[in-house]
């Protein structure tokens, strides 16, 4: 495997910046082209085809590491980097997209990017070529490690890729992909992930780097089994966290910085990459992102200056502790979307199975819940105490554009509500438990909203009583809850994340919501092809489901960043820095949120 050209002298400088809880040397006071960022969330791997690369930390890392065609903005907008490349829409039927590659875009190591790259990651992300299928036990641990190992398994099926059923046409620095299929989500449905020279040179043994990546698409177009066989095992799993802090020159990207030190669930050291040739170059000669520290023990580092901008996790114990610190800016902000999601398929308090069969009464109760939600006490009690700007969300779909999704909902009324379950013939208290997380202040303080509320309508809400864990009972034990209070993040294909969690018997419907009219709205809006025209898409899907009364949105959970305030006395000593944004680790991409770590060319 290459080696990057970074040396060891800058590592021994600022060692002592980046490990938590082990016995290094003090902190490198010199360290003004350093920057050090300290957040809660573990970095886990390169690769943002795996479920391991797009855990927060890991979309943390992989959008300052990484560059791309395109990025996804907060607002759900796919932001377009020429630099890199551009990608177009030629033909709608069949739908037929084209990337040409830019001749700055190029790997951290001066191999530039080539088509061989796309046609890798489209061999990975398609599943044509997978002859294992994982298998996973309810709490979403592969079982058949062994099986996968032994087969071809990139094992990262994308749904938008699978409906190109063909390799691509590559025609010099162009590739082109032909659908079976509209795919909404065409324009952020295939980037630059893991570099085929790189797997051609460690897996196929091919020395030079064109040739190792021209070997890889050749296995590819080829379905050369053994070779397929090798590639993807090696692209699930060279780029995980312990195997970089193994060997942290595997790490090549084409970013504005480069994955210079790993120490697993414990930190990542970034530096400037040098081969970098992009209209946004780094700004620092390093970022020590610190992984492992409390959220009080970020603000004492920010305090002691060891740490410039952290980001822990925003409760009442944390705003105080900064409000005790001097000359630091804080910026509060909201991340995923707190929902309200009701169970209709587990023969309970909102399964029509438990009416005999009576869609309507089961509807009935659905929306007399929903009304007693106090969304306003919800605001003012739990949310604004932690971000003074949180509002009430309405927005159902919020993970696929600018206030696309959004309904009109009525001021909670417990009254109107008791007095439509007497209405609907519901006369005994409907017990209903709810699944979610009380470790969390902001969701134990929802819930205990929601169970004062509902009493006077007449549900009795209760903690629900766990099965095999929170995560698995969410999509394994449906006759375990009636109501999951969950965040709701932003997905990176939001018209197929949408088709997945509220389609009849999507991936990841774990409502068992199933209804004609959203399977056909959101057909439509999987079927869209005019980004412009899939707003209004996704307000017909958000109808149905109000119509349905099966989910309501709440507020979006409060969090905060603080950053060391620049110091023209420290100039020649720390890195001088603008308050930085409140960091929302729920969103799909990162890239924008790290504008401060980059300049402008």
């Amino acid at each position: 495997m290459r080696r990057s050209a970074v040396g060891g002298a800058a590592l021994v400088a600022t060692v002592g910046l980046v490990v938590g809880g082990c016995t290094q040397p003090e902190p490198d006071p010199e360290r003004a082209g350093t920057v050090v960022v300290a957040v809660g969330a573990v970095f886990g791997s390169l690769n943002g085809g795996t479920p391991l690369g797009r855990t927060p930390g890991s979309t943390l890392v992989r959008s300052l590491a990484q560059s791309g065609f395109v990025s996804v903005d907060e607002d759900g907008t796919v932001t377009h980097d020429a630099s890199f490349g551009t990608v177009e829409k030629v033909a709608d039927s069949p739908l037929t997209v084209r990337y040409t590659i830019a001749p700055t875009a190029t790997w951290s190591d001066g191999v530039p990017v080539t088509p061989d790259d796309l046609v890798l990651e489209w061999a990975a992300r398609s599943g044509l070529y997978d002859d294992v299928t994982p298998e996973l036990d309810e709490s979403g641990e592969v079982t058949n490690a062994d099986a996968l190992d032994a087969g071809v398994a990139f094992a990262a099926t994308s749904a938008a890729l699978v409906h190109v059923p063909q390799p691509p046409a590559v025609d010099g620095a162009t590739v082109t992909l032909v659908y079976d299929a509209p795919v909404a989500d065409w324009s952020a449905a295939l980037d630059v992930n893991v570099p085929a020279h790189v797997l051609g040179e460690s897996v196929l043994g091919v020395d030079e780097p064109a040739a190792a990546a021209a070997a890889v698409t050749a296995a590819v177009v080829g379905e050369d089994k053994g070779a397929l066989r090798s590639l993807s095992s090696a692209w699930r799993t060279a780029f995980t966290a312990p195997a970089l802090a193994e060997d942290p020159a595997a790490a090549v990207t084409t970013g504005p910085y480069v994955v210079d030190r790993v120490v697993a669930d414990q930190s990542v050291e970034l530096v400037r990459n040098d081969a970098y040739e992009g209209d946004r170059p780094a700004a620092f000669d390093r970022v020590v992102l610190r992984t492992a520290l409390h959220p009080l023990d970020q603000v004492t580092a920010l305090r002691d200056g060891e740490a410039d901008v952290i980001a822990p996790a925003s409760t009442t114990d944390v705003l105080a502790a900064l409000d005790d610190v001097e000359d630091v800016s804080v910026r509060a902000g909201g991340d995923a979307t707190l929902q309200v999601q009701l169970q209709v398929a587990g023969g309970g308090a909102f399964d029509p199975a438990t009416y005999g069969g009576d869609t309507a009464t089961a509807a009935a109760v659905r929306a007399a819940f929903l009304a007693t939600v106090p969304r306003g006490a919800v605001v003012s009690s739990v949310a604004e105490p932690l971000w003074a700007d949180a509002e009430a969300s309405d927005a159902l779909l919020p993970a696929v554009g600018a206030g696309a999704g959004a309904v009109d909902v009525p001021d909670a009324d417990a009254a109107q509500a008791g007095a439509a379950l007497s209405d609907a013939g519901v006369t005994e208290p409907v017990v209903v438990r709810v699944l979610t997380n009380t470790a969390d202040p902001v969701r134990l303080g929802v819930l205990d909203l929601l169970t004062e509320q509902a009493a006077a309508a007449g549900f009795a809400v209760r903690r629900y009583e766990p099965v095999d864990g929170m995560t698995a009972d969410l999509r394994g034990a449906p006759d375990a809850w009636d109501v999951a209070l969950l965040p709701v993040p932003q997905a990176d294909l939001g018209a197929a994340a949408t088709s997945a969690r509220w389609r009849t018997g999507g991936a990841t419907n774990v409502t068992g919501w199933t209804s004609a009219a959203t399977d056909a709205a959101v057909d439509a809006l999987t079927a869209t092809l005019d980004p412009g025209a899939q707003p209004a898409a996704v307000d017909a899907v958000a109808t149905t489901l109000a119509d349905g009364a099966v989910v309501l949105s709440l507020v979006r959970q409060p969090v905060v960043t603080a950053t060391r305030d620049a110091d023209p006395a420290e100039e020649g000593r720390l890195p001088q820095l603008e308050p930085v944004p409140a960091l929302a680790l729920s969103r799909a991409d990162l890239t924008s949120w790290w504008e401060w770590a980059r300049t402008t060319g």
